[in-house]
């Protein structure tokens, strides 16, 4: 049976995608152009160049319109991941132009006021035929920009395969050892991983962290932190937050595998994967009500506590409820590991199958 083309479109090679478009190539003849090969302010290392399954092409100034006009007339979709990019609106032209479909895919989202740049978005929205979606926190966003929920198809948006999953439940199971080999030293671990940068609400935790007993303590991996944050550590002496650099995924494992929670204090993060991986090894998740992966996992499976945005305060008395009561931090760690079980990348790839070949 001739395998469909697939064209997609997308941001960057990070190793989720790749590993999941590695297995969508098996089921699929795929094509992904990426629009660049790393984002400025991510570790290089991080990204993954090495497709076994799929065709990946560069875009850049130079090839861009031959490699879209190409793709137009060879492939027999697009999936649209940057639709407001000037490049994307001109593939969704030219598939068009064929009488191609056109999907715009969201991995994440959240409806947030622009102004009359809203009508700019919903425009181009509007230019493509269905819509991917990563759930029903996501529908809401792109109901906010016209898009009826009959033209919206949703799929499970997975950071790691089947074995990775079953993989981080066993190393769970031996917590004790990964706290010691990882050198945690507090009683009570709330484990963090991000980017060092304002949207992700370090500040916002070490503010919380003043005035907490020192056996809970703070371990926030990903790199040189703020130097506002940083200050909010001298100030107030906090000697239970310890910085971690960044961390290859074996690496990582380990420290998730040793902790108690999980907590991302985020101001905004349109999916946030570090909740995925966490819930693969049975952490509850403490987070906000602009982190759409914690909400939408929450609305599920009831795994997580989320705290308004930019309250110290909130975020304060849900560390220390965490911290004081186990049975809780147990069940809601359960539910995690529970629910994760139907999230990984196969199940994705499942999942767009059936949507490509509806």
């Amino acid at each position: 049976m001739k395998k469909m083309k697939v064209c997609w479109i997308s941001n960057t090679p990070s190793p989720y995608k790749v590993a999941f478009m590695d297995l969508l190539g098996q089921k699929t003849d795929l094509l992904c152009l990426f629009e660049s090969r790393a984002e400025k302010d991510r570790e290089s290392s991080w990204y993954n160049y090495e497709t076994r399954n799929f065709k990946a092409v560069y875009l850049d100034k130079n090839n861009r319109r031959r490699v879209l006009k190409e793709a137009a007339a060879g492939y027999d979709l697009l999936i649209n991941s940057d639709y407001s990019q000037p490049v994307c609106m001109y593939a969704t032209y030219l598939f068009h132009k064929y009488k191609k479909k056109v999907y715009i895919h969201a991995d994440g989202g959240l409806a947030v006021p622009r102004g009359f740049i809203d009508k700019i978005i919903s425009f181009v929205m509007k230019r493509a035929d269905e819509y991917l979606s990563s759930g029903k926190e996501v529908n809401k966003y792109f109901n906010y920009y016209g898009i009826k929920d009959e033209k919206i198809r949703n799929y499970r948006f997975a950071a790691m395969s089947e074995q990775e999953i079953t993989n981080a439940a066993q190393m769970r199971a031996e917590k004790e050892k990964y706290r010691e080999r990882c050198e945690y030293k507090e009683e009570v671990i709330f484990l963090s991983v991000g980017q060092q940068i304002p949207r992700k609400g370090y500040d916002i935790l070490a503010q919380a962290a003043a005035g907490l007993p020192e056996n809970i303590g703070f371990y926030i991996i990903g790199g040189k932190p703020e130097e506002n944050v940083l200050q909010i550590v001298r100030e107030n002496k906090l000697k239970n937050i310890h910085f971690v650099p960044f961390l290859h995924k074996e690496e990582l494992a380990e420290y998730y595998a040793g902790a108690d929670v999980f907590v991302l204090p985020t101001r905004y993060d349109i999916w946030g994967l570090v909740i995925n991986e966490a819930m693969a090894f049975g952490l509850p998740v403490l987070s906000t009500d602009h982190c759409v992966a914690a909400l939408e996992f929450d609305r599920l499976y009831k795994n997580c506590v989320n705290v308004p945005i930019e309250d110290v305060q909130k975020l304060r008395e849900a560390i220390l409820t965490l911290a004081e009561d186990e049975e809780l931090r147990n069940t809601l760690g359960r539910r995690s590991l529970e629910g994760i079980r139907d999230w990984s990348l196969e199940q994705m790839c499942e999942d767009f199958a059936q949507i490509l070949n509806a």
